[in-house]
């Protein structure tokens, strides 16, 4: 198994545990609280919290996430594993991938923070 695998096999694993049902390995991972408000402003309340210092509204030390063009999947993987070389730390470890699914929840929902 590559290290890219593993890695899809960990965040499903992780992301998936209380989903009703586990997308097949060729099926893109679909952030399952998109559009809701509930989750939109937990969303909200975690990026101020954890991501705002490096994010700001438009990108400061980190991208701007309100234009990225990651995946669903893609956000989920860089926020719980990082990105090597730039200073994304691994958020794995302080958030839980619903946490993380609420932070992609409010930055889809709008254009700015």
């Amino acid at each position: 198994m590559t290290t890219r695998r593993q890695g899809r096999a960990f965040v499903l694993a992780l992301c998936c545990a209380s989903a009703p049902a586990m997308p097949a390995a060729d099926e893109p991972l679909v952030n399952p609280v998109l559009g809701k408000p509930d989750a939109i402003e937990v969303g909200r309340d975690i990026y101020r919290a954890k991501c705002l210092v490096c994010h700001q509204s438009a990108g400061a030390r980190g991208s701007n996430l309100f234009a990225t063009k990651l995946t669903d999947e893609q956000f989920l993987e860089t926020v719980i594993n990082g990105r090597k070389g730039t200073q994304m730390p691994a958020f794995g470890e302080r958030l839980s991938p619903d946490e993380v699914w609420q932070v992609h929840a409010f930055v889809k929902s709008t254009d700015h923070y």
